[in-house]
């Protein structure tokens, strides 16, 4: 049913989180069906990140329900910002944004009538019902170059009262369909001997193997082991991730079991003379490999995370995966590991009020040093 002319709907708005559970049927059953079907927006994923974010978090997710049932989901949630000291904004924020590592943000809707259904999300957050509870929405990491971002961004252009300021965010992905079976001889020569030479240095030292985790009883011990090395490889740059933020690990102990059960998971690791000293997190969704997490023993041989890699790579192409997904932030070293860029989106969003009119003048973000979440 398509539903460009919207009057054959119903909206509704789900400010509670026991709401929220009642959709979860209807919610993956229509994300097959859009335009924007990834990891991130798995009923799965947000669920996990509702338990550890805890109660404090108030959902504002926008629901539109045809005849034949839900079409369209916006899903934010609302926090409190502070410009300056001086004053106090209702923020709308896409659901997952922090604690949890994800990306591509989007509408979840029908498809065929993509653009449509997302105006008619957009159009809604000016409706008496929903006016009143944001001031600026703060919409990151849209995967701009794909047709989901861009039916999202066409969809925003058409509905007038949503003032907007855009940045371009990269990210980066390397398509394996362009690539043999081994991709080693793609690779550049220095990259080659980078990870040559570590192999040679682990089969000298004897036993040695790549192994995946396959069962319920192992994976809450190779969490736990993938933070340590993580952190100890990034305690030396004052960068650790678990150790500045314990809510993603808390994510990853609720949501990387169900990944399992799902097929989704993988976390692969490499052992010498039975111990760990390198690991990679990822999952596999739609075909594609998404790199979320490594860790590996700074003590241990040189180039063993680039061993690990490798190997990563290596069974993605088993697996016959179309893409090796990097995420966010395009770098030398992902580079090398031949990504290509890709420009996504961050989107700054607000409203024709008279508090909003520091946002008219002058573009200030929530990421700097006056615009603060509280």
């Amino acid at each position: 049913m398509l539903v460009s002319n919207t009057t054959s709907v119903v909206i509704r708005v789900v400010k509670n989180w026991d709401d929220f559970g009642s959709l979860k049927e209807d919610w993956q059953k229509l994300l097959v069906q859009s335009d924007a079907d990834n990891l991130f927006l798995t009923w799965e994923w947000i669920d996990c990140w509702r338990i550890t974010q805890g109660e404090s978090i108030k959902p504002l997710i926008i629901v539109i329900q045809g005849s034949e049932g839900i079409v369209a989901i916006a899903p934010f949630y609302i926090q409190e910002y502070r410009l300056a000291d001086l004053l106090t904004y209702q923020a709308l924020r896409f659901v997952g944004d922090k604690g949890s590592g994800s990306e591509y943000s989007n509408f979840i809707v029908k498809k065929e009538d993509s653009i449509a259904l997302k105006s008619r999300l957009w159009e809604h957050l000016l409706s008496p019902e929903v006016k009143p509870c944001w001031d600026f929405i703060w919409f990151t990491n849209v995967k701009a170059w794909a047709e989901g971002g861009q039916t999202l961004l066409q969809s925003l252009v058409n509905v007038k009262g949503l003032n907007c300021n855009q940045r371009s965010v990269e990210f980066a992905q390397t398509p394996l369909s362009k690539y043999s079976a081994d991709i080693m001889p793609e690779l550049s020569k220095n990259l080659r001997a980078n990870i040559r030479r570590p192999n040679r240095r682990l089969d000298k030292l004897g036993s040695w193997e790549m192994l995946t985790c396959n069962g319920d009883d192992e994976i809450s011990g190779l969490l736990e082991q993938l933070f340590s090395l993580h952190n100890k490889h990034w305690l030396h740059a004052g960068l650790g991730t678990f150790e500045r933020r314990p809510e993603l690990a808390d994510f990853y102990r609720i949501f990387a079991p169900l990944a399992l059960k799902k097929g989704w998971l993988r976390l692969l690791r490499l052992e010498s003379h039975g111990e760990i000293q390198a690991m990679q997190l990822g999952y596999v969704y739609n075909n594609e490999f998404l790199t979320i997490q490594e860790g590996f023993n700074p003590d241990f041989i040189p180039g063993v995370g680039q061993v690990l890699r490798y190997y990563s790579f290596t069974n993605c192409q088993k697996e016959g995966l179309s893409c090796y997904d990097f995420l966010g932030v395009y770098t030398e070293h992902k580079r090398r590991w031949l990504a290509e860029k890709k420009l996504g989106a961050n989107l700054f969003i607000w409203q024709n009020k008279i508090k909003n009119i520091p946002f008219t003048i002058k573009k200030i973000w929530p990421t700097g040093r006056y615009l603060k979440p509280l």
